[in-house]
């Protein structure tokens, strides 16, 4: 993408498009986590297009402030909460 048509991008959306590249995998990535099994978070990264899970690491602590482990902890505990939210096939166990 040339500098002119990276400039009018960012002016119409509001941020660049590297900006949106990331935001927009680290969104998927996200949504891809089961947070009701067992996660590699190596297969994960590398699926979505991280260079290597540290990598992945700190894309994550920058758009959350927390860890991806951390996250899952506190995702689980909601979903234990709120049991309808989570869709059907992530059944959580009550531990």
């Amino acid at each position: 993408m040339e500098r002119v048509e990276c400039a009018a991008l960012s002016e119409l959306i509001g941020v660049t498009p590297k900006r949106l590249a990331r935001t927009s995998r680290f969104a998927a990535t996200v949504f891809a986590i089961n947070p009701a099994g067992p996660i590699d978070w190596g297969d994960l990264a590398g699926g979505a297009g991280y260079f290597d899970q540290p990598h992945f690491g700190h894309e994550f602590r920058a758009f959350t402030g927390r860890t991806p482990t951390r996250y899952v902890e506190v995702r689980r505990g909601f979903l234990r909460e709120h049991p309808g939210h989570a869709p059907a096939c992530w059944p959580l166990s009550a531990d």
